[in-house]
């Protein structure tokens, strides 16, 4: 098991810390070659002392994703340091809070770049070197994106498209044998640093949230590399997912019902 994956490359993105961090140290335990990103340069090179202490195989390369001569130029390092590519794990992504009448519109410009744009631009930068692999492409999506939850609509929609995405880019790359999944997760753990966007566009520290049940973060991660090894197209890691899945596919009116009964205390919750 501790060579399960040794020689492949793996790119990881948003991996300094979160599930990234978690599938990266995973992939990385079991002998592959595995590719970090963050945008800050600084904190990504931390991450970076700690798989390099416990004598893994690593490259960091910080940069935005949402940039795509960025994710051209990681796809190419990864090939120059590596020899190629075999998984591309689009984990990057950015939360905010708030109603669309107070939220900035700069946030919803910058949820479009980082969640759409930052998962669309590595994945396809990617393509030609996953060609030659046959190998697999994960997008990482949220339970959110099945139905646009109060006070969170801009993120909810940001993870609709890469749903929509995910289904295309399926069926168009399977004829070239590359695998195109998609996991829905749910509420995960995060560090006490996990950082969202606050109404008026800053960066605050998200508050933590004890009244929801939240997934080990290296349980998610064990998931979602389980899911790419089985080739399955969609995966929803929780049963409030399966649930809201099941509930706005077959009765959207009573998931309505349930927001508005409980608006105030998803605004309070989103404050």
């Amino acid at each position: 098991m501790q060579n399960k994956y040794k020689g492949k490359v793996v790119i990881v993105t948003g991996s300094r810390q979160g599930i990234g961090k978690s599938i990266a140290w995973l992939y990385a335990s079991q002998g592959a070659k595995v590719v970090l990103n963050a945008r800050n340069a600084e904190k990504l090179e931390h991450t970076k002392q700690e798989f390099d202490e416990a004598g893994f195989e690593v490259i960091a390369v910080a940069g935005d994703v949402s940039s795509w001569n960025f994710c051209v130029d990681l796809c190419q390092k990864a090939k120059e340091h590596f020899g190629g590519i075999d998984i591309v794990i689009t984990n990057a992504a950015i939360a905010t809070r708030g109603d669309m009448e107070n939220l900035s519109p700069e946030i919803y410009q910058k949820l479009i770049n980082v969640n759409i744009l930052g998962s669309v631009y590595p994945a396809k930068a990617a393509i030609p070197y996953l060609k030659q692999s046959k190998g697999s492409i994960q997008f990482i999506s949220s339970i959110a994106s099945y139905y646009g939850i109060p006070f969170n609509g801009i993120y909810c929609a940001t993870k609709n498209a890469i749903n929509s995405i995910a289904e295309a880019t399926h069926n168009e790359l399977k004829p070239h044998n590359i695998f195109v999944g998609v996991t829905y997760v749910g509420f995960t753990e995060n560090e006490d640093s996990k950082q969202i966007l606050d109404t008026d566009g800053k960066v605050i520290v998200l508050p933590q949230r004890n009244n929801v049940q939240k997934q080990n973060r290296n349980t998610v991660a064990q998931r979602i590399i389980a899911q790419i090894e089985q080739k399955k197209f969609k995966n929803t890691l929780t049963l409030s997912g399966k649930v809201l899945r099941v509930l706005t596919k077959f009765v959207p009116g009573l998931i309505r019902f349930i927001y508005k009964l409980n608006l105030k205390k998803i605004e309070l919750s989103s404050k």
